[in-house]
Parts: C-alpha cells; structure tokens; sequence
C-alpha cells in the first residue's frame, strides 16, 4: 500500500487545526474546566509557588493537579514513514482522533508535565504479540521551525522525554530526524504514574506525570528557561498493537508560554 506524506500530512494538519471547532460541540465532554487547543495554539504554564509540594515529587493523583488548568488536544495515527508501519497502517482508522489532556507547571526549582488519557487495557507486557502502552512529549530545542516529525537534522534537534508502561522511569532521548533517535548520557527526567479503573472499563485512565530539574548539564536538553516552548505529543496504545513508528501524535507545535507575565 502506498501513502502519499504530503497530502496525508495537509490533511492531518487541517483536520488537527479544526478540531477545537469540532470539540466545542461537546465542549471536552461537558467538562468547562477543559480547555481545548489545536496546534499553533498557546498554552500558559502554571507557577507552583515555593510553599507547596507534592505529596511525592512526581505524583500523578496529587491533588495540586485540581487547582492547575487542564488542556486537551487531539493525537492522529503518525504518516507512515517507515516500511514495517506501512504493512500495518490503517487508512479507515488513521483520522480518528485521541483525546489527550495535558497539564504543564513549574517550580522554582523543576519543570513538570501531567499527561492522562483513557485507555480501556493496562498493557505494561510486552511478548511476541503484545505491546507495552506509552506516550512521549517532545520539545523543540531551537524553536519551532523545526519539524514536528523527529526534528530537522543534528544541527535542529529535539529532546523527547519518554514514558512506557512497563518501567519505572521515563527516557530521556534526543532525534535529529528518522532513525536517529538516541538516549542521552544524561538522564536528567523522572516520572511515575497511575492507571485508574472505572466501572465503564472504557473510561479507565493512565495519568503520567514527568518532570525535569530547570537547569542541567549536557547537550540536546530542552532549556526550559525559555519563555517560549514548542511541544508535541506521542501516544502508543498497546491493546492496538501500536509501537515504533505506528503511535498517534499531535500534528504541530503547540507552543508553551513559560514567560513570568
């Protein structure tokens, strides 16, 4: 099967830029402390004042997350650029969205980010035929001309903190484009996570919180001094036999407002 990238990306970036048009129908089912956001948009992280802590330096369900804006936005099936992604994509299914919701914060001292999601499996074992749930935030290290897709070659790279279900820590990685993808010396992130059962199986829940000191040493880091910070998000359901390359993603930057204003 063959895949034209260019059209599946125009049509991927179009339907991505429509979707908080399309989400106000349900207004982020019902919920008006959600506030939906298409690529392009700007997000403001919040500030954690110097008094408060988390129960434990990565809580996920810590109930400092009640008090922080809740963003959501829509993940679609990635362009399948490599050969072993092509035999398994699905063109019915590709525009479909995930809903995604994000929350972003800072310290005086770390950086954080709370991701949740419903997914009705824990898929944290991988074997012959079973693949492990994941998501992945990356972050444009030299702003936002980079490409979304895995950045633009070594001198335009991105860093990408990584979590999977089955370990108890995130990856940190930098990629300078397809194929490139390595795990940095440092591994400055850490991370922990929940996964929340309901008695709509479909309404189960993974919440992930990562989070990363403000200022480290080495190369390919995001500088999270930055008052600007693009991101994107990358999400693996393994109930769907998603990994590698088949993973659903945001189709553009959406950009941090990191600013003290």
């Amino acid at each position: 099967m063959r895949v034209n990238l260019s059209i599946y990306r125009a049509v991927l970036l179009g339907l991505a830029l429509t979707a908080g048009g399309i989400a106000q129908a349900d207004h982020s089912e019902l919920n008006p402390n959600v506030t939906d956001v298409s690529p392009g948009d700007t997000v403001k992280v919040s500030r954690i004042p110097g008094t408060i802590y988390l129960r434990t330096q990565n809580d996920p369900d810590d109930l400092i997350w009640d008090r922080l804006p809740v963003y959501r936005t829509d993940l679609y099936s990635a362009p399948p650029v490599h050969a072993s992604v092509i035999l398994r994509f699905d063109q019915n299914t590709a525009l479909e969205p995930k809903h995604l919701y994000f929350q972003v914060a800072r310290s005086d001292e770390r950086f954080y980010i709370r991701l949740r999601w419903k997914d009705a499996t824990d898929d944290s074992a991988t074997t012959v035929d079973r693949f492990r749930d994941g998501v992945a935030v990356q972050y444009a290290i030299n702003g936002p001309d980079t490409s979304f897709m895995m950045g633009s070659g070594p001198d335009n790279p991105v860093n990408i903190w990584y979590w999977q279900s089955d370990k108890a820590l995130v990856d940190n990685l930098a990629a300078g484009g397809y194929g490139s993808t390595t795990r940095l010396p440092e591994q400055s992130v850490a991370g922990a996570s929940s996964y929340i059962t309901d008695a709509i199986v479909q309404d189960n829940q993974w919440h992930v919180v990562m989070s990363r000191p403000l200022k480290v040493e080495g190369e390919h880091q995001v500088d999270l001094s930055r008052d600007s910070i693009p991101v994107v998000f990358a999400l693996w359901e393994g109930s769907q036999d998603q990994r590698d390359g088949d993973k659903r993603v945001s189709a553009n930057w959406i950009m941090l407002d990191n600013s003290n204003g």
